[in-house]
């Protein structure tokens, strides 16, 4: 009897173990299918003008990544570094190898980004100079993502050559974090020993509370950008032209003060959307912003402005550097060259170098006479509203710096010497008002809990987040600009 049991439970584990060995079968035919569909797209969209070209081949339809993902230069130069640099990472003895091919691929970004520029700076330069040099003019396809695609490569380089992080993860994995898409373009910038764990591990199905979760920040991210960045932007382009009029009374502060509500929404929207893709895939992406226009110094602003940037600009530049151990001349010194360094990231132009010094400065300033501390002491609770106030204008005149042409930036400094007219400007003023008014009181909801808007969603019953659902719909269908509008940040 024992034995016919015995037989009997074998038989029944024969038959439970044969779907399970199909369905594995079958998910991995599947993945290769995937995988060869994937690279044949890829290939498609690489050589597509060619195959169209080819008699008998008209019929297949006509592709064009305008951000340059078929550039040929980055297939051939970069991918092969990214295969390197793992490769020489799982060693321990060619540290210097792998800092060697981390210096190559910033130098592959510093060419791509800003040698375009350059070569026309120096001509500029040559030509007022009269010397009768001409440089060739450098024109080469920025590929998309290149800076944060950089920065991830060498956060992982430098974490594991200073011990703090040691190599996990198979290729597939390391290739996942240094080019995870929905961060890829505008961050927020990922560190190795944050998101390759959690790539690597093998992660329990996404419950419905992280879909639901995901899909807020989606849907917030999208009503932010279309209906608050973009709307926005249009009055920021609008404002520009109007320098041309007689009358440019206060146009400086409705430029300042629009744009810095448009890169604010366009960038945390950007932020919010990748932060929700992420969390269909399971993965938790660092945030990125917290409530920043209500900073009370420069310091406290970029604790919560592109909070990945400066953690970045800290940890691999602002403390190698010497960081503020080693006296007050070389911390000032090191604030002004991380800053410099952050502007000209940001891109090639005199305007992001200025904007960055701008910064450099201001962070300087308060750190020799902390005007923050001084107006908290003096004025209590109204020193800290004081501070606020005085902050965020002037991180409003830095954005003058980072958003305006050469040709505007005199006319809309020297508009600031007077309000502006609402005869004049009423339009302008009242788009400001309409389109600005969501954003100043979500923030202030924000702030008290010292949390993003988004995060206060968590908190609402069913019924009020159906409502909030239908009204962020309802608010992109009709309010949301017409007009294509990349993301800022998608050019640097």
């Amino acid at each position: 009897m024992l034995t016919g049991l015995k037989e009997h439970s074998m038989s029944v584990d024969r038959l439970t173990t044969k779907p399970i060995k199909g369905a594995a079968a079958a998910s991995a035919v599947s993945k290769a299918f995937l995988a060869a569909a994937c690279v044949g797209v890829l290939f498609w969209a690489i050589f597509n003008d060619r195959l169209i070209a080819t008699p008998g081949l008209e019929w297949l339809p006509r592709i064009k990544l305008r951000m340059e993902f078929n550039s040929i230069s980055f297939m051939l130069l970069f991918v092969p570094c990214t295969v390197a640099l793992y490769a020489l990472s799982r060693g321990t003895r060619i540290a210097n190898w792998v800092l060697a091919l981390a210096s190559l691929q910033l130098g592959l970004l510093c060419t791509f980004k800003y040698a375009g520029w350059l070569s026309g700076e120096f001509n500029g330069l040559f030509a007022t100079l009269g010397l009768g040099i001409a440089i060739t003019q450098i024109a080469l396809p920025l590929p998309p993502g290149i800076s944060f695609y950089t920065f991830h490569t060498i956060s992982y380089t430098a974490d594991i050559y200073q011990r703090k992080f040691k190599p996990t993860g198979a290729f597939v994995d390391y290739v996942t974090f240094v080019s995870f898409f929905p961060q890829l373009i505008a961050g927020p910038i990922a560190r190795a020993s944050e998101l390759l764990p959690q790539v690597a591990a093998r992660r329990p199905a996404v419950s419905p509370e992280q879909c639901e979760r995901a899909f807020t920040l989606i849907a917030w991210g999208l009503f932010k950008k279309t209906c608050i960045a973009d709307n926005l932007g249009l009055i920021v382009s609008q404002t520009g032209a109007a320098l041309q009029q007689s009358n440019t009374d206060g146009l400086g502060y409705i430029y300042m003060y629009t744009f810095a509500a448009q890169i604010y929404c366009d960038f945390s929207a950007y932020t919010d959307i990748a932060r929700g893709l992420a969390k269909l895939f399971g993965l938790e992406l660092t945030r990125n912003f917290l409530t920043p226009y209500l900073s009370k110094s420069p310091s406290d602003f970029w604790q919560r402005w592109h909070i990945s940037l400066s953690r970045w600009l800290r940890d691999y530049l602002y403390i190698p550097l010497g960081g503020n151990h080693r006296g007050r001349l070389i911390t000032l010194r090191n604030l002004a060259i991380t800053m410099f360094l952050g502007g000209l990231w940001h891109g090639a132009g005199v305007g992001f170098i200025v904007w960055g010094l701008y910064h450099g400065l201001l962070l300087i300033l308060y750190r020799l006479l902390p005007v923050d501390r001084l107006l908290q002491d003096r004025f209590g609770r109204l020193g800290s509203l004081l501070a606020i106030v005085l902050m965020f204008n002037l991180v409003c005149v830095g954005w003058i710096f980072f958003r305006a042409t050469s040709a505007e930036i005199l006319p809309l400094f020297s508009s600031l010497a007077a309000l502006p007219s609402l005869a004049q400007h009423g339009m302008l003023l009242w788009g400001l008002t309409l389109f600005g008014i969501p954003l100043v009181v979500t923030e202030l909801l924000a702030y008290r809990r010292n949390v993003e808007f988004v995060d206060l969603l968590d908190g609402l019953s069913w019924p009020a987040r159906a409502v909030l659902y239908v009204t962020l719909f309802y608010g992109i269908l009709f309010f949301a600009a017409r007009s294509q509008n990349e993301f800022i940040y998608f050019q640097f």
